[in-house]
């Protein structure tokens, strides 16, 4: 068989070897929600910012304020220390670890719980921080009596995401948020006795938090061959997520089959009538495929009957506007015109005054009684006029007026041109609204030809009468059986070669990947003290084979000890491949807890961090944060500023 190096050859080596159609092969990929993840995934880290309790500490000794605050957080290895134990490191992990996964109170004791207030975790994910925070009443222990809130930062502002109870909506919240950001694809798996379900970022989560052996080496979910999933998933293999998705679609389509077997004599006959009325279904669609699709061009018709309607709206409102605006620009004009007429009727009887001020007429206007020039002489001097004898009025002086005048107008003149240009766009929106109505109405005209064209209607009956028939029949079977309907043979045949071709996908890439993750892993191991180990085999069906001793045994058979050291050393292993290989999905950030509990002294624990510390140091955005009683051999590892230390008889918070 040729491998696929695309979705579509995917799909056509599906075809080829179901002996299949391309589009019958997608149809029933579509059916089981079956997607292509093709490419290679790209690798986004999570890191820790800061930790803030507030609250009330309880105690038989009185109580005291929690103000605890644990800041700029960044890459690299860092340590929750203190001199005696129950001092709060565990706390404080499962409290991070609450924030991550959106589960609290998890698995913080109930008296810590009860003395918080405030809880903010802020993280983040490559660039993008997080806020996950809950404030409660102090001695409050009910989650769903605390307010959660989920918000991201954004431009220097917190967007809510969630903001309710610090219940499962929290939960299903940061689970969502976080598998979108990682672009992490769902596990999902078919249990006869359960049935279909699905693992998300709860399980994946848990695997960051190595906190004992465990049964497992990734994570705390050991049923539906998670490790394995785990393990495929921060290797970053290609086709994974398709590959389980066509696994579990499989073991439903047979379980299905299974139970259909059992089923009545009638249901037998309803589904052979059932099989009857399908085929002959398909051969009056067949019938009709180089026909005119009737019920395409309906759908189409209603489509543009909707755009007509939309676009005879917009026309109609279109010609309000203009009408409208219109009337304003009219309006507007006519005030231009009036201020305009007024200042020219000041500007005039200013320059009439002007002229008749300056005037000396040599007789009276009325009787033509001569006055000679000393009359004018003399009523000047008296500051009276030669011809009325009355006192002259000094005119005012209404240049300031006129220049308002003026200003008036060249702001009406400018209010009545933007008026005439948003006019003038108007007509222009108004013209273009028309052009696709009747090109809306033209294609309604096209297509209501189509359909009073002379076809066979009798052969579209035909199938909307067995489409009919095959609904009632399914209906029919529903309810003579509790079980779920047979599903298509063929179904099952291109689900069976979707799952073989999927897993040749990534196959070899799957044992390419395992043997350098198992040579890192023997590596590892040993610098952390898992003796006698020579050989380390992970095998691609997730089983870890181990020689110790010359002893051929699994993980599940070392002792506690030595399974802490090898899960840690998994975490650290996986990390370094993608770092080599530029692609992985694990999240680079890691918690333990207490690894020195585990039977191991104070040499091979300081032997450990060190390890720990150097594969860290190689990766400049992987973090690991250890929470462990203070140690010489520890305090020598982890740098001061990267400490936060209880000493004596102190506690964290």
């Amino acid at each position: 068989m040729t491998v696929p190096t695309s979705v579509d050859d995917w799909v056509a080596t599906i075809a080829r070897e179901a002996n299949a159609k391309a589009e019958d092969v997608r149809s029933v990929l579509d059916r089981h929600g079956i997607v292509a993840q093709a490419t290679l995934p790209r690798l986004r880290r999570l890191g820790l910012s800061s930790i803030k309790l507030r609250g009330t500490k309880r105690t038989e000794a009185g109580e005291t304020g929690i103000e605890f605050d644990w800041t700029d957080l960044t890459p690299g290895l860092w340590a929750l220390l203190s001199d005696d134990n129950s001092s709060g490191k565990s706390s404080l992990l499962n409290i991070v670890q609450a924030a991550l996964r959106g589960e609290f109170p998890l698995h913080v004791k109930p008296d810590v719980w009860s003395w918080l207030s405030l809880v903010e975790v802020d993280f983040k994910v490559e660039q993008t921080v997080y806020r996950v925070s809950v404030s409660k009443t102090v001695g409050e222990k009910d989650p769903k009596l605390a307010e959660a809130v989920l918000s991201r930062l954004d431009r220097g502002d917190w967007f809510v995401i969630y903001a309710g109870a610090a219940d499962e909506g929290l939960s299903e919240a940061v689970a969502d948020n976080m598998m979108e950001e990682f672009a992490f694809a769902k596990f999902f798996a078919f249990n006869k006795d359960t049935g279909s379900h699905a693992h998300g970022w709860q399980a994946i989560a848990s695997s960051l938090f190595v906190t004992g052996p465990g049964k497992a080496v990734f994570g705390e979910v050991v049923q539906d061959g998670m490790p394995l999933r785990l393990l495929q998933m921060f290797m970053g293999l290609p086709w994974v997520s398709t590959y389980s998705a066509a696994a579990t679609a499989e073991k439903k389509v047979l379980a299905e089959r299974d139970r259909a077997m059992a089923s009545s004599p009638v249901r037998d006959r309803l589904a052979t009538r059932l099989a009857s009325a399908e085929a002959a279904l398909g051969e009056a669609r067949a019938a009709l495929a180089d026909r005119v699709d009737r019920v395409a061009l309906r759908r189409e018709l209603v489509i543009e009957d909707r755009k007509l309607v939309d676009f005879q709206t917009k026309v109609e409102e279109g010609r309000a506007q203009v009408t409208e605006l219109a009337r304003q620009a009219a309006s507007a004009r006519d005030s231009a015109s009036e201020v305009n007429r007024t200042l020219q009727q000041m500007a005039d009887e200013r320059a009439a005054g002007l002229v008749f001020r300056v005037l000396r007429p040599v007789c009276c206007p009325s009787c033509d009684a001569g006055i000679d020039a000393p009359e004018y002489k003399t009523a000047e001097a008296g500051g009276t006029c030669a011809l009325c004898k009355t006192e002259h009025v000094v005119p005012e002086d209404d240049t300031a007026l006129l220049d308002d005048l003026k200003e008036d107008f060249r702001d009406a003149e400018a209010v009545a041109a933007r008026l005439e240009a948003q006019l003038e766009a108007a007509k222009r929106r108004r013209r273009a609204y028309e052009d696709e109505r009747d090109g809306a109405q033209r294609a309604i005209d096209g297509i209501k030809s189509q359909l009073a064209s002379s076809e066979e209607a009798d052969a579209e009956m035909r199938v909307r009468a067995l489409e009919a028939q095959v609904a009632q029949l399914k209906e029919i079977i529903d309810e003579q059986s509790p079980f779920v309907p047979l599903p298509a043979a063929a179904d099952a045949e291109v689900l069976k070669h979707t799952v073989r071709v999927t897993k040749d996908l990534y196959d070899e890439m799957q044992r390419d990947l395992l043997k350098e993750v198992s040579a890192h892993l023997l590596r590892l191991s040993t610098l952390f003290g898992v003796k006698h180990v020579t050989e380390m085999d992970w095998t691609p069906n997730g089983v870890l084979n181990i020689k110790q001793g010359g002893t051929d045994l699994t993980f599940k058979k070392l002792s506690p000890g030595e399974k802490l050291r090898v899960r840690i050393a998994a975490a650290l292993a996986v990390i370094d491949v993608a770092r080599r290989r530029h692609y992985g999905r694990h999240p680079g950030f890691l918690v333990l807890d207490s690894p020195a509990a585990q039977e191991m002294t104070a040499d091979k624990f300081g032997a450990l961090l060190a390890s720990v510390k150097e594969a860290v140091s190689q990766a400049d955005d992987v973090q690991v944060i250890v929470g462990a009683v203070a140690r010489p051999e520890l305090l020598s590892v982890v740098e001061s500023k990267r400490r936060l230390h209880a000493k004596g008889a102190r506690f964290l918070f």
